[in-house]
């Protein structure tokens, strides 16, 4: 995944998207937004990863009692026109939609800009346990 440009984003399914069962309710919004799913990583994250991610420490700890290290997360590639401010916008209609009309936290984790997607993208590249690359899906 390059994160060069706005056209390419990615968004974390957090622990809670698992247990509420709404992998397939955010995966679904995302194709609906025009999204281009071309690749999904499982990715385990450690708690240093999250002190990296996030830059609050409410963020972290919370992300941190949410997601126990070594639990598997899927990570969608997206591809689309200004991919990066569309997935940070709907990461919060989603929120909205699933969370009981909470807006922050919870359900994914979408980068903000084009830098953070670069950061993020490296840390999480590094954790990657399994790859799909949905074009060799459809091309078999």
């Amino acid at each position: 995944m390059s994160c060069d440009s706005s056209r390419t984003s990615f968004c974390l399914l957090k622990s809670e998207a698992y247990l509420f069962n709404k992998k397939a309710y955010i995966e679904s919004r995302l194709r609906q937004q025009g999204l281009q799913i071309t690749e999904v990583w499982q990715v385990k994250l450690t708690i240093a990863d999250f002190f990296q991610i996030y830059d609050s420490w409410t963020a972290r700890f919370f992300s941190i009692l949410r997601t126990p290290p070594l639990f598997t997360l899927d990570l969608f590639i997206l591809e689309g026109e200004d991919a990066i401010t569309q997935m940070h916008t709907l990461k919060y209609r989603i929120r909205q939609e699933i969370a009981f009309g909470f807006k922050k936290g919870g359900f994914l984790h979408a980068p903000d800009s084009v830098a953070e997607a670069r950061r993020h993208k490296a840390i999480l590249s590094n954790r990657v346990v399994n790859k799909i690359i949905l074009a060799d899906l459809i091309e078999s």
